[in-house]
């Protein structure tokens, strides 16, 4: 009797996420409780676009006539990943455009599935706003990474060049999803977690993940800027009402594990696409091995390694990474 009691809850419960969620407008991002950690101007010459599913946040800065390049961030760290990468393209003469992924930073949190279809649309609808249609390079992050990926397979008339660092899209789900990650991923344990009631669990639960998960992202380095780089991302766990959820149905909805027909599609058409790809040895969110894979989706692709870096190479070896990049744009 016990056993149907709770199961009955739970079917109660989940139907009235369900049902609660359907009637919801986008959550608002953080434009309505500011992060100090993660400013509204963390960048210059910021701007908003109002969409039908929300209101999303963009910066453009740099020179006007200069190489275009637009940064995609990962699943969490928002667009401050690219603070030490998008100064420095910028003070090198290139035009930059950075922006915050629906349910990140100042960018709302649509209440939808957070797929492949959302994000290469969202990378799509910004760049016809602002006339970018041919000549754009692309760089893409982790997760920004497969989203890099797919929106040059959907959209190659407009990709220049393309910079993968760390990509998601070819991790194997049996062995580089964690047992939290994985029942995350069952539907009716989603459900109940993302339900409002239960918040204050899981923020009890999200702050032991990122307490956890911290070290071993940034690996042995002691950097301050990878550090400040962690901060202003949890702050969104704290601050921006829909980025649980954002994040979670990320983990749920996209292909993170099986995105190898786009990386396949690009390594065959665009074979004359010049192609970058960075990974740090010491990465274990996306792991290193991965990037014998992708080599061989997309053998016109080079690689550079970093050695004992771990999964914010981007910022840890800043440099380098910075001078890499632009020289292989210029």
């Amino acid at each position: 009797m016990v056993v149907y009691t709770i199961a009955g809850l739970v079917l109660a419960l989940w139907l009235k996420s369900e049902s609660d969620a359907s009637n919801k407008k986008a959550l608002p991002s953080l434009r309505v409780n500011p992060s100090d950690k993660y400013t509204v101007d963390f960048y210059p010459n910021g701007n908003y676009l109002e969409f039908p599913m929300g209101t999303m946040r963009y910066w453009l800065f740099g020179n006007p006539e200069g190489k275009r390049v637009v940064m995609i961030h990962g699943i969490s760290t928002g667009s401050p990943t690219y603070d030490k990468l998008a100064r420095y393209m910028a003070d090198a003469g290139h035009y930059v455009l950075v922006f915050d992924l629906w349910g990140r930073g100042y960018s709302d949190a649509p209440i939808t599935y957070y797929d492949e279809s959302l994000y290469t649309n969202q990378v799509a609808l910004l760049l016809q706003k602002i006339g970018w249609h041919s000549n754009v390079d692309v760089v893409g992050v982790s997760l920004g990474g497969a989203i890099a990926t797919s929106f040059t397979a959907f959209y190659p008339e407009i990709v220049d060049r393309l910079v993968l660092i760390a990509p998601a899209g070819l991790m194997q789900a049996s062995s580089d999803i964690p047992i939290y990650g994985k029942i995350f991923r069952l539907p009716v344990v989603s459900k109940i977690v993302l339900h409002p009631y239960l918040k204050p669990v899981a923020m009890w639960g999200i702050t032991q993940f990122y307490n956890a998960a911290r070290p071993k992202a940034l690996g042995n380095t002691k950097n301050e800027d990878s550090l400040r780089i962690a901060d202003a991302a949890f702050s969104q766990f704290q601050k921006h009402s829909g980025f649980f959820r954002a994040f979670l149905s990320t983990v749920i909805d996209y292909p993170l594990f099986d995105l190898h027909e786009r990386y396949e599609l690009v390594g065959q058409r665009d074979t004359d696409r010049k192609i970058l790809v960075v990974w740090g040895t010491a990465d274990v969110t996306v792991p290193f091995r991965h990037s014998q894979r992708l080599a061989k989706l997309i053998p016109q692709s080079k690689l550079i390694v970093y050695e004992e870096a771990a999964h914010d190479v981007l910022i840890s070896r800043h440099p380098q990474v910075n001078l890499e990049i632009k020289e292989f744009l210029a």
